[in-house]
């Protein structure tokens, strides 16, 4: 019995790789990241006779337990029509993202937003692009959103501002 156990855990390393091969790769762990803190949207902006042309935003996370997360965004498309886009919500947080969604607003609304160690990237999908996620006209809030501090901002209605 004993010259049989090299074979068979030889036959059962190649089952192990053949299982791998079918069923894809083994995914590597995902690191949590403390999405605590105030963001930046990362974009260019110009000023000229004291308007702002050009998207600008902020974000402001609060993480509530690991999956849960508080958030305020608010983002603008700048001058002239300075059009705006407000969330202030509580969102599920898993695998560093969260996923926002307006079904009373807009139903083909999906704002992801994917967090690492140096800010937030943001990606949005809705059907009308003139006024999706119950956004103003032609406001979208994709981008890279630099992290600017890693204290406990205080969340509240951006509207209230």
């Amino acid at each position: 019995m004993y010259h049989f156990m090299p074979y068979k855990l030889f036959s059962l390393f190649w089952l192990l790789i053949i299982h791998l091969s079918i069923n894809g790769q083994v995914k590597k762990a995902t690191t949590f990241i403390n999405p605590t803190g105030s963001y930046k949207l990362d974009s260019e902006t110009e000023t000229k006779d004291g308007e702002t042309y050009g998207y600008f935003g902020e974000i402001n996370v609060k993480l509530l337990k690991n999956s849960k997360i508080a958030i305020t965004l608010f983002v603008c498309k700048g001058a002239p029509s300075y059009n705006s886009g407000t969330i202030w919500d509580t969102l599920n947080y898993q695998n560093n993202v969260s996923v926002y969604k307006t079904p009373e607003d807009d139903s083909t609304c999906k704002i992801v937003l994917t967090f690492k160690k140096s800010g937030i990237t943001i990606e949005q999908h809705q059907a009308d692009l003139n006024f999706g996620c119950g956004f103003g006209h032609g406001v979208f809030a994709d981008g890279f959103y630099k992290k600017t501090s890693s204290k406990i901002p205080i969340i509240k209605d951006p509207a209230e501002d």
